[in-house]
């Protein structure tokens, strides 16, 4: 009995409804209307050779990937609540910020090239090969020997996580119809933001036990290897006709490699800068200068390189096309789907440090400390999904977002170190119930205006890979600024107490102090210095969590 059947082509045409004006706001979402699905990223029988697993094998499938796609969504913030037992292991206190954003700064770089290696090559083993990545930099960050082998394994983690979550979004992309399409393609986002949110209280619970910090990555291994005989048995195989008569060295050059390796290494400086600047280097030291001035002209040649197709094509350059980067709505859903990220990552990473500093908590009770900010923030992704049909306008959801984040966040700036716990958690919820609500919404957004505009299949993937670079990216940056600040405070704060009560440390030793309540230092303070201590540490998070939190907002 075959197990495959051929997918309807006219359930991958773009929805040929047409706008009422060229730059719709305001478009209503019908209850049972095609536009209450997710993105559609339809794709053409003509550019697909597609067959689908029918009966237990699809569920099978489907199950398998989505497990995929919750490791993935673990290990974006996986580091979150491990610091303080990292530093403990490695004393490597500068090279902090590097294990939160290695992971989303090799993530949002392999975006647009892992797209077009899905766009020439076979599904079913890019998505193979993109598991291997991911599981090989899991491994290396277990076994780490030390921080730099640590922060390469999440960056090669990274790398391989962009082209599992990408190779999830096409396989139910071209294997659905528009009527199936919508609660597949929510899932994703629904697993995703699970696992991301869900990152920080497993890795504090692995932390705090004989298991240790190492099994945050290592848990990856043993999920990809109950799925892996799926992947390689059900997992259908999706050839792309257009490039199959292609050699594997002509697919190869067919890509922007220019672009690729232009933008990457625009996105390294940029985070280079902004870790080793105050916390290894000075503002005004020529190393910091010079990066600066690096970061300027790779991002004018990759700008150049893309306007004028340079060592590429119209077809084959890595950006969107300019009918998508210059739209109205597109950028504003960016923007948004980028300040969400920010209300999201920031409290993940700032509240669990809150807790151990304030409340002196084991990084594990730390992690349990987020559960009113992680199920309220699941429960309002989930229930977005029933009302953004019932609401209708999809502008009333981000409303009520922008009102719930700007008064958790400001609110969030009134904590001290005398604060009951009850008010951190009511104001994390206000947080986590603003950012529910937009989340994952503007991928169905973003696929569905282009659809309205009879944009192209190849635009509307477009919109919507634009919508994960804004993700990943607003994460990379959140962490990124966000950290700067926090350590230059926390540093200049807690250096300063410790030289009025005449105690001398080495600068790395204030550093790894700054990291969590378990480092040597803090713990050998007399307890009326610690106060003191924990009070320049607590301005400096008001200053790294709050004040950029708010800048956002």
């Amino acid at each position: 009995m075959s197990s495959t059947t051929q997918n309807d082509s006219k359930s991958h045409r773009p929805m040929s409804t047409s706008p009422s004006s060229t730059d719709i706001e305001n478009e209503k979402v019908e209850s049972g209307s095609p536009q209450t699905i997710t993105p559609p990223i339809p794709t053409s029988e003509e550019d697909y050779i597609l067959t689908k697993p029918q009966g237990y094998r699809w569920f099978l499938v489907c199950t398998s990937l989505y497990l995929g796609c919750l490791i993935y969504g673990l290990d974006t913030t996986i580091s979150a609540d491990i610091q303080a037992a990292v530093i403990h292991s490695f004393n490597s206190p500068s090279q902090l910020t590097w294990l939160g954003t290695g992971f989303p700064l090799a993530s949002v770089c392999g975006i647009l090239p892992a797209s077009a290696f899905y766009a020439v090559f076979d599904l079913k083993w890019m998505f193979i090969s993109s598991m291997i990545v991911f599981e090989a930099g899991s491994a290396l960050c277990g076994a780490a020997p030390n921080m730099d082998a640590l922060i390469v394994g999440r960056v090669i983690a990274g790398l391989g996580g962009t082209g599992i979550y990408i190779g999830i979004l096409n396989f139910f992309s071209m294997t659905t119809t528009n009527e199936e399409r919508g609660k597949y393609m929510s899932l994703i986002g629904f697993v995703w933001g699970i696992g991301a949110i869900l990152g920080p209280v497993v890795g504090g619970a692995f932390s705090t036990s004989a298991a240790t910090w190492r099994w945050s990555f290592y848990i990856n291994l043993v999920i990809a290897a109950v799925c892996a005989p799926i992947y390689l048995i059900y997992l259908t195989s999706m050839k792309p006709p257009s490039t199959s008569d292609k050699s594997t060295p002509k697919k190869l050059a067919s890509m922007d490699w220019a672009g690729f390796i232009l933008s990457t290494g625009t996105l390294v400086c940029f985070t280079m800068v902004l870790t080793f600047a105050s916390a290894t280097w000075a503002w005004n030291d020529h190393r910091t200068i010079s990066m600066f001035v690096v970061f300027g002209v790779l991002l004018a040649l990759t700008v150049i390189q893309q306007h004028f197709f340079i060592l590429t094509t119209r077809e084959a350059r890595m950006m969107p096309p300019g009918r998508v980067t210059r739209n109205r709505s597109e950028v504003l859903l960016c923007i948004q789907t980028a300040v969400t990220v920010t209300n999201i990552q920031v409290p993940l990473y700032y509240i669990p440090l809150y807790f151990q500093f304030v409340h002196s908590d084991s990084s594990m009770m730390a992690a349990v400390r987020l559960l009113p900010f992680v199920l309220i923030l699941i429960a309002s992704n989930m229930s977005a999904g029933f009302l953004l049909p019932k609401v209708g306008y999809y502008w009333v959801m981000y409303l009520a977002t922008g009102v719930f984040m700007t008064i958790g966040g400001s609110l969030m700036y009134t904590i001290r170190l005398d604060s009951n716990t009850g008010k951190v958690y009511g104001y994390s919820i206000l947080l986590g119930l603003g950012s529910g609500l937009t989340f994952q919404a503007a991928y169905s957004i973003a696929g569905v205006k282009a659809s309205l505009k009879n944009w192209s299949v190849k635009d509307i993937q477009s919109a919507v890979s634009l919508q994960n670079i804004s993700q990943v990216g607003g994460t990379l940056l959140s962490l990124l600024i966000s950290g700067q600040v926090f350590q230059s405070y926390a540093f200049e704060n807690l250096k300063r107490v410790l030289d009025d009560n005449n105690l001398r440390f080495s600068d790395a030793e204030i550093r790894s102090t700054v990291t969590g309540t378990q480092s040597l230092v803090f713990e050998g303070l007399p307890d009326v210095v610690k106060v003191e201590a924990v009070e320049a540490i607590m301005d400096a998070m008001k200053k790294g969590f709050c004040r950029w939190f708010v800048l956002w907002l």
